[in-house]
């Protein structure tokens, strides 16, 4: 074997999110391929010896998958570690949740496809640990890619491993209990991860608020019982049993949760915005658009319908839309059972 040293180039651009206390993420410019990139910075003390300095970086090139983030290379100074790989303009799926509440078909696509790499990895015997909004990105042709393997682990030959660190948000109950995890792991947070899709980061950032041990044992955090009124009831079904705090209750794999998904068709198209206190849900058809507003109005919450022509270019009310209830719980049990007629 004959090694051969050589010199890697690139320019740090800007942080573009930090990853933890030991690593940041840069945009960058490579003049080796004349391309805008993203490089993974992680010190070195952060790593119990050498021989780690590299194990994302090969578990990402041996885990290669059109859901999976691709690698193009890894290399170190003295102070980093230094994982190289695409930028994509759309960024992450975190930041997207920032942005707008996604549909009922965006919520299947893009859980379909990061659930896609992460059922790959799991047949290569690998737990992620770390599955959230920002460890998935959404890449130029608009599909998702699980991203960052920092905290996974190799199971063994019962299935069986344990994590170092842990996103306290996305705790999984039995973690609490044992250092002997499986990938119900992952399948937890995939329904974590899919709860923040159909209710928003906003909603989910104020649940986390006194965040503790006995709501997640308990299951009281996430709210099971909290949806937006267009995300259908099959949908919700999913995401309840992927967040079973019993294991052995959850989808056993991946591809359970993924079919479940897949079974999935009503409300698709439905969008919701908020606008101050103002709720909007709107269908966009090939004739018309419809629109059904929740405000509140004194003590009392009022809907309204309306119903534009494409081809008139006018406006008339939706009669059935029409309704005052005495809480927003009344109005959206109504909401949701008028959206599923449609």
């Amino acid at each position: 074997m004959n090694p051969v040293i050589t010199q890697l180039t690139f320019n740090l651009l800007q942080e573009i999110g930090g990853e933890g206390a030991n690593s940041k993420t840069h945009l960058a410019h490579d003049p080796q391929l004349d391309a805008t990139i993203v490089v993974k910075a992680m010190t070195k003390f952060s790593f119990k010896n050498q021989q780690e300095y590299y194990n994302e970086s090969k578990m990402l090139y041996s885990s290669r998958h059109p859901n999976i983030m691709v690698i193009n290379y890894a290399c170190e100074d003295d102070d980093h570690v230094y994982l190289s790989m695409p930028y994509y303009a759309k960024g992450s799926l975190n930041s997207l949740l920032n942005k707008r509440y996604l549909t009922v078909r965006e919520i299947i696509k893009y859980s379909l496809d990061f659930l896609s790499g992460l059922h790959y990895i799991h047949t290569k015997s690998l737990i992620h640990f770390d599955v959230k909004p920002t460890n998935i990105i959404i890449n130029d042709s608009d599909r998702a890619l699980i991203t960052d393997f920092g905290l996974s682990k190799y199971s063994d030959e019962d299935g069986f491993a344990s994590f170092d660190k842990a996103y306290k948000r996305h705790y999984v109950p039995e973690a609490f209990e044992t250092s002997d995890l499986t990938n119900q792991y992952d399948v937890y947070q995939a329904g974590l991860t899919l709860y923040r899709m159909c209710n928003g980061n906003e909603d989910f950032y104020s649940q986390c608020e006194g965040l503790s041990k006995e709501r997640i044992t308990s299951g009281a955090f996430p709210a099971r019982d909290r949806f937006l009124p267009h995300i259908p009831n099959a949908l919700r079904r999913c995401i309840k049993k992927a967040l079973e705090v019993n294991p052995d209750r959850r989808y056993q794999s991946v591809i359970e949760l993924m079919n479940a998904l897949s079974a999935v068709n009503e409300n698709l198209d439905w969008t919701y915005t908020i606008d101050n206190d103002v709720e909007k849900w709107s269908y966009d058809s090939e004739k018309t658009i419809e629109h059904l507003t929740l405000r509140p109005a004194g003590d009392k919450w009022v809907t309204k319908g309306e119903k534009y022509s494409k081809k008139t270019n006018k406006t008339s009310n939706i009669t059935k839309y029409n309704a005052k209830y005495d809480t927003k719980d009344d109005a959206y049990k109504q909401i949701g059972k008028l959206l599923k007629e449609k």
